[in-house]
């Protein structure tokens, strides 16, 4: 049976083995690192989340020559777009959308690349991205778009892709990073590559986007987006996205508010968090202090 420490020794080897190819074979060093970093594991789907996805309207979207599975619960009203995180699936939303619902939203989520009933093996957020901006074009206008830590970054990256005319009035941002670098850093670190691969990656990563992995700054997108009203959570204690990112996404953007939590980790799933989102997207546009 697979284990948190086994599977901690079996990235490190991992690691090791990226370190020693990228003195013999760089191209394929970065090659596989990057495969490695954008490769997430299927997350198993709980059975209560299985009844909530039961409930919705499900369709596919072909974005790119893609397939994306899209859910749709209730059908009149402002549209609320849902965007889940690394390694999960639309069925995390299962106590924040029939709020919604029954407060007379329309509720939209969409499986990620990679991610529970889309198409694909691999991730990068810059994909993800571009699957909510067409969403926000197909779907719009969107009332309300909701992110959770990748989901969040792509939703914000998404946002500052099209015109102000497409955006969501308010967007709820819970525990995303603000640079695409810090991430590279962090998964640097658990699978402990070394420097010489680190650069071997971000080359492949330039090579693929055409940019250096810098240039995907989303605090610098966020300062851009004064006319989205947005209301970032994080938690001061998350272990998986450092709390300090929601505090340079709220210095940088404009109309923003940060409601920090103490306690509720990086899921944020805590039903006072669930109020605060309800109370954020069925109460007036905020428009700063």
């Amino acid at each position: 049976m697979s284990t948190p420490k086994k599977n901690a020794i079996l990235v490190r080897l991992i690691g090791k083995g990226i370190n020693t190819l990228s003195e013999l074979s760089p191209k394929m060093a970065g090659r596989i690192a990057f495969d490695l970093f954008c490769t997430p594991r299927k997350k198993t789907v709980k059975p209560e989340e299985v009844a909530f996805l039961a409930t919705a309207d499900r369709h596919t979207e072909l974005i790119a020559g893609k397939a994306f599975a899209v859910y749709h619960w209730g059908f009149k009203g402002p549209i609320v777009l849902l965007a889940h995180g690394w390694e999960s699936h639309s069925g995390r939303w299962r106590k924040v959308a029939p709020m919604l619902v029954q407060a007379g939203y329309q509720v939209v989520a969409v499986d990620a690349p990679a991610h529970g009933r889309s198409s694909g093996r691999r991730f990068t957020m810059i994909h993800y991205a571009e699957v909510l901006r067409t969403l926000y074009q197909r779907l719009g206008p969107i009332d309300t778009v909701i992110g959770h830590s990748v989901g969040g970054a792509a939703t914000i990256w998404a946002m500052g892709t099209v015109s102000p005319a497409m955006r969501p009035k308010k967007a709820v941002i819970m525990a995303a990073f603000s640079t695409l670098d810090s991430i590279f850093e962090q998964a640097r670190t658990r699978v402990g590559i070394s420097g010489r691969a680190m650069q071997l990656l971000h080359q492949q990563f330039e090579h693929k986007f055409k940019h250096p992995v810098a240039h995907f700054s989303i605090e610098r997108v966020a300062a851009q987006l004064g006319d989205v009203s947005v209301l970032l959570l994080h938690d001061r204690k998350d272990a998986v996205t450092h709390y300090e990112h929601s505090v340079r996404l709220a210095a940088a953007w404009p109309n923003a508010q940060l409601i920090t939590t103490e306690g509720y980790g990086h899921g944020l799933t805590a039903p006072k968090v669930l109020e605060t989102i309800f109370d954020f997207v069925s109460g007036p546009v905020y428009h700063g202090s």
